[in-house]
This record gives structure tokens, C-alpha cells and sequence, in this order.
């Protein structure tokens, strides 16, 4: 490991003792999905061990941990942000069709799974096509559930991408009220020290 990513290791594990961290809606959907917890995350980002760094002109410099778990390994991605607070981008059980283990990616890895759409812009995952059995869309302020709606996914992080002709068609099933159901959903009303 170069002093450079020995440091920025070292940084993050910094920014996850002093709390200084915040997870992206991408390891929002990783921990409702089951896939990993908070502590997990915690805990590999501690004692895990860097496997890529990634360069993004927007994003600047992230790094890829791979840590051991009792149910399988775990990749974490995270780099710094605004004052200093680090970003955990990404957190998911990294997938055999892309790494041949848990630190090592599968040379033979074939990211043109999907129609011509090669790889996730998020993690750089293999692309596979998939029928979502239950699409939350939000528009205008409502939640809409899309039932069986083709979309393409990445293999590793779990992102979603759909062609903008599904997209213009769930607008207008939407706008012409073509509802096959309806159904009761529970809401939660998140209360902190202050509001409640």
C-alpha cells in the first residue's frame, strides 16, 4: 500500500471514530434491502483493507475497502468530502459475476450484459437486465408502485437504470390513471430530540 492511500485509510478511519460521516442514499437502500448494517459498514471500514482507489472528476478520490464478515465479505466506498466529512458512497456484497474473490476482480468479467449499456455509472459493475417486481416512483408528490418494470441493474452496488422510452410510459400510465390497485402503506414520522 503507497503512503498516499495508507493516509487516506487512515483519514477515514479517523472521520468513522469521531462520527464524522454520513451514508448516501445508495447504503440507505443497502441496509433496508438487508444486504449490511450500520455496524458492519463500521467495522470494515476499521479493520478492512484497501483494494482500488477510484479517480472521478467530480467526486475526486474515493477508496474501495474489502472486509471479512461472518456472512460474507463487504466492500465499502468512501471518500471525502465538504469539511472534511467523509461519504460513504456504496456499501454491498461484492458480486462473483464481477470479482473472482473478495479483493480480486474476475479478469474474464464481461460488462456488456445489458443492451449495449456496459457498466454502472456509480461503481463500474457489470449491467444485467432485470424485471423489477416493484418500482417506487415518486411524482408530484406522490408514491406510485410500478409493478414488473424492465430496468437494468448493477450486479454490485445494486443501482438501477431505465430507458428513458419505460420512463415516458410510466409517466403516462400515471397521467391516465391506469391503476391496476391500490394498496395501504405504512408511514413512520422519524422523531429526534428536538421534534418530538
Amino acid at each position: 500500500m503507497s503512503d498516499d492511500v495508507a493516509r487516506r485509510l487512515e483519514r477515514t478511519r479517523r472521520s468513522i471514530r469521531e462520527g464524522r460521516y454520513r451514508l448516501s442514499e445508495h447504503v440507505i437502500r443497502s441496509l433496508m434491502g438487508g444486504v449490511t448494517t450500520v455496524d458492519d459498514i463500521e467495522a470494515a471500514i476499521s479493520g478492512g483493507h484497501v483494494i482500488e482507489v477510484h479517480r472521478h472528476d467530480r467526486r475526486g478520490i474515493s477508496i474501495l475497502i474489502a472486509a471479512a464478515r461472518p456472512n460474507g465479505p463487504l466492500h465499502v466506498m468512501c471518500s471525502h468530502g465538504n469539511n472534511d466529512w467523509l461519504v460513504v458512497s456504496f456499501a454491498y456484497a461484492p458480486a462473483p459475476l464481477v470479482w473472482a474473490t473478495a479483493g480480486r476482480r474476475n479478469p474474464q468479467e464481461d460488462r456488456r450484459m445489458g443492451d449495449g449499456f456496459t457498466a454502472c455509472f456509480f461503481c463500474g459493475g457489470g449491467i444485467k437486465p432485470i424485471i423489477v417486481g416493484n418500482f417506487d416512483y415518486r411524482k408530484d408528490g406522490r408514491l406510485y408502485v410500478i409493478k414488473r418494470v424492465p430496468a437494468d441493474l448493477c450486479v454490485e452496488c445494486g443501482e438501477k437504470y431505465i430507458d428513458p422510452k419505460i420512463g415516458g410510459k410510466m409517466d403516462a400510465m400515471i397521467a391516465n390513471k391506469q391503476f391496476s390497485a391500490t394498496e395501504t402503506v405504512d408511514v413512520i414520522e422519524f422523531v429526534t430530540e428536538g421534534n418530538g
